[in-house]
This record gives structure tokens, C-alpha cells and sequence, in this order.
């Protein structure tokens, strides 16, 4: 048996960890956030904001919270009643509630549905055209699409590990009805990426886009010209995100796996 040689047995390399998250999880923090926000007069002007790409000041940031358990429904909601007692009610501060209630509706629309919740035919069972593109859903997922608003969306999520509200409903209608992908890899990569994935809102909310879920009136599909226009005219939010940057060859092979652009002339 070989002598055992302490001086043989190298050092554990500890790396720094770079951390570019702007949440900080836990309690404490949590109830810092509650209290901060409405301690300002944005309650009363969320309804106005909630739809913008990008601002920590825009939407109330709680999601990540409510998703941990550090923070609940009925701390926030009390937190409104204080707020419109002090300061009014309009429709942003009932807004922020009927947040809530959807957030409640999708953890029950899970409970009742079960594994509908993840079939390609959703709750209603229909067929659905999505498939499978590897280098597609690849490109999708790194923000390399020919889409720069979506690759902004995607790169900011999957640096940070959120997305506005706005944001998921973009990227969602792209991967499904620009990039014909099955709805449901879409949703297996927020519930890898997003800090405040909830399995019900995660995935009833992709069933709303893909049209498998509970809504009669069918899917959601957006057009990214006029998203563009509309929620980031001046491009700022692409170009800080580097949306702008990408492959200007969507696919390098055809439906048969032939490739686009043949490398010889045989």
C-alpha cells in the first residue's frame, strides 16, 4: 500500500461567482420590496407601465418572491388595501390584484388538469402543427433569430432569469407560429431559466399563447413589426440587449435535413 502523502492532495480551486441577478432571495428582501413599492406612487400607475420590456420601477418585481414562498398573495393584497386607503384606488392599484387572481387561477387550473397541463394538445385536446427544430429552438433560446426584439427578450432572460410580461408573450408567439415549435419546449425552457417560474402560470400561460388552453377564442399570435413599434419605437431596448446581433441564416439544412447552402457542387 502506497504511503499517503498529504502534500500529494492539491488545493480546491474556488472560483468567484459572478452573480448578475438584481434579486436577492429570502424574506427580508421581500418584504424590503413590498415595502419600497408602495411606499411610491407607482400602484397607481401600473396598469400604465406593466407592458413595458424593460425598468425595475415599470411592474412590481414581486413574481420571484411569490415563487420562493417568501412572499404571499395575502401579504400583497393587504399591502393594497393600506395603499388605496392612504392614497385612492383606480384601475392600476385593482390591477395589481386582478394580477394575483390570475396567478391563483392558473395554480388551480394545474391542480384540476394535471398532466393536461403538459400534453402538446393542452387542456382542449386538439391537434397542434408544432414540431421540432433543433437549430431553431437553439437560435430561439440564445436570442440568435432573425427577430431582434425576441432575441433582446432572450438574451436579457437568460442573463438575468427574467422577463417582462410582455416580453414572454412575444418570444412564446414567435417559437410557435415564426419557428413552428411545439409550444411545450418552449415552456421546458422557462421553467429552466425563469427565477420565478410557477408551474401553473408557466404553463397555462403557454397554453393561452399556443391556443390549448382554457380560452375559446384560440392562440395568441403577435406581430413582431408592430410589438417593435409599440413597446420599443427607439430600439433601445434591443440595442442594450444586442438584439440586433444575429445570423442572418435562420436554417442551414431544409425539411429533409439537406443543407441550405451545399459545401460542394456533387
Amino acid at each position: 500500500m502506497p504511503a499517503f502523502n498529504i502534500q500529494h492532495i492539491r488545493p480546491w480551486q474556488l472560483k468567484q461567482i459572478e452573480d448578475n441577478s438584481v434579486f436577492t432571495g429570502g424574506e427580508r428582501a421581500a418584504v424590503d420590496q413590498l415595502s419600497d413599492y408602495f411606499s411610491t406612487n407607482l400602484p397607481s400607475h401600473y396598469k400604465e407601465t406593466r407592458n413595458e420590456l424593460d425598468g425595475w420601477e415599470n411592474s412590481t418585481k414581486f413574481s420571484p418572491w411569490l415563487a420562493q414562498g417568501s412572499l404571499s398573495a395575502r401579504q400583497i393584497k393587504a399591502s393594497i388595501d393600506v395603499y388605496e386607503r392612504d392614497h385612492g384606488a383606480n384601475e392600476s392599484t385593482y390591477w395589481i390584484y386582478f394580477e394575483l387572481l390570475w396567478r391563483e387561477y392558473f395554480h388551480w387550473y394545474a391542480t384540476l388538469y394535471g398532466k393536461q397541463l403538459f400534453l402538446p394538445g393542452g387542456v382542449t385536446g386538439k391537434q397542434t402543427q408544432g414540431s421540432y427544430y433543433a437549430e431553431r429552438f437553439r437560435k430561439w433560446s440564445k436570442g440568435n433569430t432573425p427577430y431582434p426584439l425576441v432575441n433582446a427578450c432572450m438574451k436579457q432572460l437568460n442573463e438575468t432569469g427574467f422577463m417582462s410580461n410582455r416580453g414572454r408573450q412575444i418570444v412564446a408567439s414567435c417559437l410557435i407560429y415564426e419557428l413552428g415549435i411545439d409550444w411545450r419546449y418552449g415552456a421546458a425552457y422557462f421553467e429552466e431559466q425563469l427565477i420565478d417560474y410557477s408551474v401553473g402560470s408557466n404553463w397555462g400561460n403557454w397554453q393561452y399563447i399556443a391556443g390549448v388552453g382554457a380560452d375559446p377564442r384560440g392562440g395568441r399570435h403577435f406581430n413582431l413589426q408592430k410589438q417593435t413599434e409599440q413597446y420599443d419605437p427607439k430600439l433601445h431596448f434591443i440595442h442594450k440587449w444586442q438584439g440586433q446581433v444575429f445570423d442572418t441564416q435562420l436554417d442551414s439544412v431544409d425539411a429533409a435535413d439537406w443543407p441550405i447552402f451545399p459545401t460542394s457542387s456533387n
